[in-house]
């Protein structure tokens, strides 16, 4: 509705201008005249910039880069998960896939999330030059690593927590946007690791 209205006052205050074409146009009325074509300009761009893939910027909107070492996401009306690997807070949207012993899954509007056995080294893998922020944090009072990966394909959260006498856990997290990306991070970074884990593998 405001946008309609901006329109239609711009297109009377270009349309009172090129009425007056028999009388000779002062200085005032050519600024008018060019301010709303820029108006006028500024405000299809702005209507037409998000089909484009274009974000257009606010007042006051943050523009700080997701970091692995923050966790702001707001969790309120999230569900519950476990698994004998870890258990954690997912949207409440999320489904359980499947349940092993050794690996467990999560999915839902924001992705997927994935936890297993971590069989290779701390911080390696295909995305190792591919990060985008990592952190060294405490996930259930181990020490981990987190990393955060951007690729043309999408957004990803990695994770490789050292458990204390029993193997290592390794958690992969797959996202459709940086909002997605921020909500399995906050699930990774929350999650405590099963009592089960290490028992009889």
């Amino acid at each position: 509705m405001t946008m309609r209205l901006r329109l239609t006052t711009i297109a009377l205050a270009l349309g009172a201008v090129a009425c007056q074409r028999s009388a000779p146009i002062n200085k005032f009325e050519l600024a008018l005249a060019a301010g709303a074509s820029d108006s006028l300009t500024q405000a299809v761009a702005d209507s037409l910039g998000p089909s484009q893939g274009f974000v257009v910027s606010q007042q006051g909107a943050s523009s700080e880069p997701l970091n692995a070492c923050n966790d702001r996401v707001d969790a309120t009306g999230w569900q519950s998960v476990g698994s004998r690997i870890i258990e954690t807070e997912v949207p409440a949207d999320f489904t359980a896939g499947a349940q092993t012993a050794q690996s467990a899954s999560w999915s839902g509007a924001a992705g997927t999330l994935r936890a297993s056995m971590h069989r290779g080294a701390a911080h390696s893998g295909w995305w190792t030059n591919l990060i985008t922020s990592e952190c060294d944090v405490f996930v259930s009072g181990a020490p981990a690593h987190v990393d955060l990966v951007s690729t043309t394909y999408g957004r990803s959260v990695f994770a490789t927590i050292q458990v204390r006498d029993a193997p290592a856990i390794e958690i992969e997290g797959q996202a459709r946007s940086v909002a997605g990306q921020g909500q399995l991070l906050h699930a990774i970074r929350t999650a405590r690791i099963s009592a089960a884990w290490g028992r009889a593998q």
